[in-house]
């Protein structure tokens, strides 16, 4: 399994293996981030693990209608180290 970087003037192309791509999760023209390790070496990071995904999936589901209200949502955060601890709302 082998990572290719190719450089053209100031962009560079990344073939990244099957497997690493399935892993990730990740889909064609999908945007993607790459970190440096203290070792010099890099890491694949997934735009669908990023925070910024997580706030545009819980935009989507508002629109979408998918809510709760939040008076359940206080009654189960009020419920929390109690020995009736609710469940989740969902």
């Amino acid at each position: 399994m082998t990572t290719r970087i190719t450089r053209v003037g100031n962009t560079l192309t990344v073939e990244i293996p099957e497997e690493l791509v399935n892993r990730a999760s990740l889909h064609v023209g999908e945007p993607v981030e790459w970190i440096a390790n203290n070792d010099g070496s890099v890491s694949l990071v997934s735009a669908n693990l990023s925070p910024q995904r997580h706030i545009q999936q819980g935009l989507e589901d508002l629109a979408a209608g998918n809510s709760i209200p939040n008076d359940r949502v206080i009654e189960w955060l009020d419920s929390w180290g109690t020995e009736s601890e609710l469940p989740a709302p969902q």
